[in-house]
C-alpha cells in the first residue's frame, strides 16, 4: 500500500479531498498534515473584518473532509522536507515518510521588517495565522479612542482589507485606515476603469492612500522617502514569500524559493512530488497566486495524484484565458473584473456572497 501525504490544507487540497470522497483512492494510505483544525476561506476574510460575516461562516473544519476521503489528519506543522529521503519532518519531531507527496502550504507575508513576535504587526499570510491573531489585535484597537491602522500593499487583497477595516463599524470616522500602496498605485495590473472604481471606493469609506513603498517598524511604518508613519496596527499584504523549508528541501525552486512545477503541477526535479497554490511556480507560464487558480487546480490535482498512484498519464491544468475577480468594497457593494469587462454595485456583492458561501458550504465541516 502506498502512502500519499498532503502537506497543508489549502484551497487546492480541500477541493482534491472532496473529489477523493467521491472517488476513493485504491490501496492508498492518505495522510493530511495541517497546523490548524480549520481551513479559512480567504475570499470571505475581508467580509469578516467588515463584520458582514461571523467568524464561523468563513472557515471549514478540515477533519470531516479528510475523514470523508478516507484519510487521517495530523495536526502539526512541517519544518523540513527531505525530498531525497522522501520524508517530511514535523514540528513535533515526527518523521513522516511518503511514497507520493502533494504540497499546498501557501506562502508568508513578504516584508523585510516583519517581526511576527510583535502583536501590532500582522502578516495577512498565512491566512490561518492572521485569522487567529486578529481578534487580540482588534481588542487592543477597541481600547483606543481613535485607532490608526496601516495596510501595506496596494494589490486587490490590501485594498479589500483596507476598505473592510474602514467599515468595521457603522461610523467610518472611528477608525483611521491608511493604505500604503507603493509607487505603482492601487491594484496595479488591472484595467484603468477597475483601478478608478477601486480608488473611488477607498476614498468613499475614508481610506487615506499613500503611493509610496513602506516597511513595518515597531511603532508603525517607515516610508521609502524616510518619513515615519505612526500606527496602532500594521497589516502586511505586500505579496507572498516562499516558506523557507521549501528552498532547503532539495526540490527545484525558482529564484524566490517557490517550487518549480510543470503544467501538471508536478515538481520538475522530483516526479513523486506535486505542488499547488501559492507554494509553486509554473515553468511553462506565469500563473498569478490567487485563490481562483488554486480552487480550479484542485480537481486536476486530485486526478493527477490518482494517476500517479496507478501509473496513468497525467492531465494538465490550463487556467482560463480570463479570470473573474470580485473585490469587496466593504459596504455590501463589490467591484468586478472579467477580461475587458468591469462592473460594480450591490448586485456584484450579492453575486460574490453567493459564490463564497457556496464554496464553504460544499464541505462537510462548514
Amino acid at each position: 500500500m502506498k502512502r500519499l501525504v498532503l502537506l497543508g490544507a489549502g484551497h487546492a487540497h480541500m477541493v482534491a479531498l472532496r473529489q477523493f470522497a467521491r472517488d476513493p483512492l485504491p490501496e492508498t494510505e492518505l495522510v493530511v498534515v495541517s497546523p490548524s483544525r480549520w481551513q479559512y476561506y480567504s475570499g470571505m476574510i475581508p467580509g469578516w473584518l467588515a463584520r458582514h460575516y461571523r467568524f464561523d461562516q468563513c472557515r471549514v473544519l478540515v477533519e470531516p473532509t479528510v475523514t470523508a476521503a478516507g484519510g487521517r489528519l495530523v495536526l502539526d506543522r512541517a519544518v523540513e522536507l527531505r525530498a531525497a529521503e522522501q520524508e517530511v519532518v514535523l514540528a513535533s519531531g515526527e518523521r513522516l515518510p511518503y511514497d507520493l507527496l502533494s504540497v499546498d502550504v501557501g506562502s508568508a507575508s513578504d516584508s523585510a521588517g516583519l517581526n511576527e513576535s510583535d502583536s501590532v504587526i500582522l502578516g495577512v499570510k498565512p491566512i490561518e495565522r492572521f485569522a487567529e491573531n486578529w481578534p487580540a489585535t482588534e481588542r487592543s484597537l477597541n481600547a483606543r479612542a481613535r485607532p490608526r491602522i496601516v495596510v501595506l500593499g496596494g494589490g486587490a487583497g490590501g485594498a479589500e482589507i483596507a476598505m473592510a477595516l474602514a467599515r468595521r463599524s457603522a461610523d467610518c470616522d472611528q477608525t483611521g485606515v491608511v493604505l500604503v500602496a507603493g509607487s505603482n498605485g492601487v491594484v496595479p495590473g488591472f484595467r484603468p476603469r477597475f483601478r478608478r472604481l477601486v480608488r473611488r471606493a477607498l476614498m468613499r469609506c475614508g481610506v487615506e492612500i499613500v503611493e509610496e513603498y513602506g516597511e513595518p517598524v515597531v511603532d508603525g511604518v517607515r516610508l521609502a522617502g524616510g518619513r515615519r508613519m505612526r500606527a496602532d496596527a500594521v497589516l502586511v499584504s505586500t505579496g507572498g514569500r516562499a516558506l523557507p523549508f521549501l528552498g532547503a528541501s532539495g526540490l527545484a525552486v525558482d529564484e524566490a524559493g517557490f517550487v518549480r512545477v510543470d503544467a501538471s503541477h508536478r515538481s520538475t526535479s522530483h516526479h513523486n512530488v506535486f505542488v499547488a497554490g501559492d507554494a509553486c511556480s509554473r515553468v511553462d507560464q506565469r500563473l498569478d497566486r490567487s485563490g481562483v487558480h488554486a480552487v480550479r487546480a484542485g480537481p486536476i490535482l486530485a486526478r493527477n495524484l490518482a494517476a500517479a498512484i496507478s501509473g496513468k498519464p497525467l492531465a494538465r491544468f490550463y487556467p482560463r484565458r480570463f479570470s473573474l475577480y470580485l473585490l469587496a468594497a466593504g459596504d455590501c457593494t463589490a467591484i468586478g473584473s472579467y477580461g475587458p469587462l468591469t462592473f460594480s454595485g450591490a448586485w456584484v456583492w450579492k453575486w460574490k456572497d453567493r459564490i463564497d458561501r457556496g464554496f464553504v458550504d460544499s464541505f462537510p465541516g462548514a
